[in-house]
């Protein structure tokens, strides 16, 4: 018993999705969104909310591509495709930084202009690799992505390294985000290499390595939750739409590469189990809040109960001295 126990406390301290704090603000505004907020109007956001990501993809994709082997010049429109592909990276990557760092300046023009500049000259970057190294160039977005990163942060620099001096406290929210950044980037080089490994082993190779998948999820879900302390009613949604998909794309991805039956099962097993154990916790946690509730009511009923008791204590008290006969004052 101790160790059942003693694993389920240790699970439960990795899953940083039931250990966070909603704001007093964050708890306000959802319950005036739940009580003013139409059914048509919820259901509108949710199926709008990603058509904008949807077209966006689909756009990039709609970009046709000649054969590699002809070579660079003639792979004008892989090119374009890239720097769209930069530009829209760009853009939301410094739209992220504005959302982490409230207290500085947020002008659109600016971030256009930016977003423009710095996926011109990733694209320019990309081109000159593949002149010297050859096309294509493999793994290109992860050959890029330093160059990229250098870019950016000099763009960010330019822009609000004065108004960061000048401002108490975005010094420090400017670090958590270059934090929660860079766990990104690691997200693009840690599961992308972890699938190129998967796919050289061999058939009993793939099945044990196929383990450390919820290993490489709960680390990276943990680190990110470290880097977003300052913004914790966003903890998780940057959870969820950071490590959960990018893990399940990677999932799929081996699904997909497996050679055996059983890998695949394997694999689908893993997933089960961990939405199992989350779910638990899930169910634990509002069974918790219920608890908290049906308390808060009883209180409430009670503090009720003795404010009648004591209005009626007060009335009658009242009433009997108010029928006490008062003597004359000759009298007394």
């Amino acid at each position: 018993m101790k160790l059942k126990h003693f694993i389920a406390t240790l699970w439960e301290s990795t899953q940083v999705e039931q250990q966070g704090r909603y704001s007093t603000e964050g708890i306000l505004e959802l319950t005036t969104y739940a009580n003013e907020a139409s059914w048509m109007r919820v259901v509108a956001v949710l199926v709008a909310t990603p058509v904008p990501c949807l077209i966006t993809t689909v756009l990039i994709d709609a970009l046709p591509l000649a054969d590699p082997l002809e070579g660079v010049e003639a792979n004008s429109m892989y090119f374009l495709r890239s720097y769209y592909t930069y530009l829209v990276m760009t853009f939301l990557a410094i739209h992220q930084f504005h959302i982490s760092v409230p207290v500085l300046p947020n002008i659109l023009w600016r971030n256009i202009g930016s977003s423009l500049v710095v996926a011109a000259a990733t694209v320019g970057v990309l081109y000159a690799l593949a002149t010297v190294v050859g096309f294509p160039i493999p793994f290109s977005l992860l050959a890029v992505t330093p160059a990229w990163l250098l870019l950016i942060t000099l763009t960010l620099t330019l822009e609000w390294a004065k108004k960061v001096k000048e401002t108490p406290g975005a010094a420090t929210m400017l670090v958590n985000s270059v934090k929660l950044w860079m766990c990104q980037v690691l997200l693009v080089f840690t599961y992308p290499s972890y699938f190129y490994i998967f796919t050289m082993l061999s058939k009993g190779g793939k099945t044990a390595f196929a383990m450390l998948l919820p290993f490489l999820k709960v680390f990276m879900k943990n680190l990110f939750a470290r880097t977003v302390v300052h913004l914790r009613d966003e903890m998780p949604e940057v959870v969820v739409f950071n490590v959960e998909l990018f893990n399940a794309l990677f999932v799929s991805y081996c699904m997909q590469n497996s050679p055996s039956l059983w890998i695949t099962l394997e694999l689908m097993g893993i997933d089960i189990a961990t939405m199992v154990f989350s779910l638990r916790g899930a169910v634990s946690t509002r069974r918790s809040l219920k608890d908290l509730e049906r308390r808060i009511s009883q209180r409430s009923s009670w503090e009720s109960l003795d404010d009648r008791s004591s209005s009626v204590t007060t009335r009658t008290s009242t009433m009997r001295r108010s029928r006490t006969p008062q003597l004359p004052a000759s009298v007394t």
